[in-house]
């Protein structure tokens, strides 16, 4: 009984092992992310009721993933993400109808293709066969160019007011890159099959896309600019399917075969 579990037991880790040596593995991604913009130009003075708010996106598409090691694996991505501006104005509002209305703005999204490499440190695992995993990278991007104006003049009554608020984006299209940083925690099934879930640091090296925004307050005119790098913070969430390890798994079965007619 005791040589049976400790075959049984070798047989696992070897299988474990076999599936991050030079392995290959596709996968699906799906996530969301903050994304900032920053002031460059135009007044630089704005009225407290203005608002410059994190657009909100997210991110969709395949990876592929080459463990070389137990430690070193490298991930290629191809998929969509979303970065863009949101401008709001801060209303009066009543604590008698749950804060409604207390904001209105606009927000303007722009939709890249992203094709991320990475190269990822894997620690080791523990009895859970969970580990934490780091990584760095670069991220080219594909975008056409584009211009999405956007308006909006209510006030907390959804009446049509004097105090409009509205914005011109453009997407400045062609190809962009980014730097990518990643630190997250992934379980390795039996099967082969392994999740993840990651935090990520996304930094733009060039502009991505410029906003010019205006709106008017007792009957003063504002105006300002912002552009957008594509910087963000995010997460993410992969599926990694077990890979085809048919020799190797050959070889397992070959090597507990022998050792347990060694020790018989």
């Amino acid at each position: 009984m005791k040589k049976l579990i400790l075959l049984s037991a070798m047989a696992l880790t070897l299988s474990l092992q076999a599936q991050e040596n030079k392995t290959w593995r596709w996968g699906v991604q799906w996530g969301v992310q903050s994304n900032g913009s920053k002031y460059s130009g135009g007044m630089p003075d704005a009225n407290a009721r203005f608002n410059v708010n994190p657009n909100g996106g997210g991110a969709l598409g395949l990876v592929a993933r080459y463990d070389h090691n137990q430690h070193w694996m490298a991930t290629f991505g191809l998929g969509f993400s979303t970065y863009g501006f949101n401008f709001a104005m801060a209303n009066n509002y009543s604590f008698l109808n749950n804060m409604q209305n207390r904001f209105y703005g606009v927000q303007t999204s722009f939709t890249a293709i992203e094709a991320p490499i990475m190269i990822h440190y894997k620690f080791n695992m523990n009895c859970k066969n969970t580990r934490w995993v780091v990584g760095a990278g670069f991220v080219p991007t594909l975008s056409s160019k584009q211009t999405i104006s956007k308006f909006d003049v209510k006030n907390n009554d959804g009446i049509t007011s004097s105090q409009s608020l509205n914005s011109t984006s453009t997407s400045n299209g062609g190809g962009n890159m980014m730097l990518r940083f990643a630190i997250g925690r992934e379980k390795v099934f039996k099967r082969g099959g392994i999740f993840n879930a990651s935090f990520i640091l996304n930094a733009g090296l060039n502009q991505y896309a410029k906003a010019t925004v205006n709106y008017t307050i007792d009957n003063q005119v504002y105006q300002h600019q912002f552009t957008n790098n594509g910087n963000f913070v995010g997460f993410r969430l992969s599926y990694f399917f077990r890979p085809c390890v048919k020799s190797q798994m050959k070889n397992i079965q070959s090597h507990v075969t022998n050792t347990a007619a060694s020790t018989n």
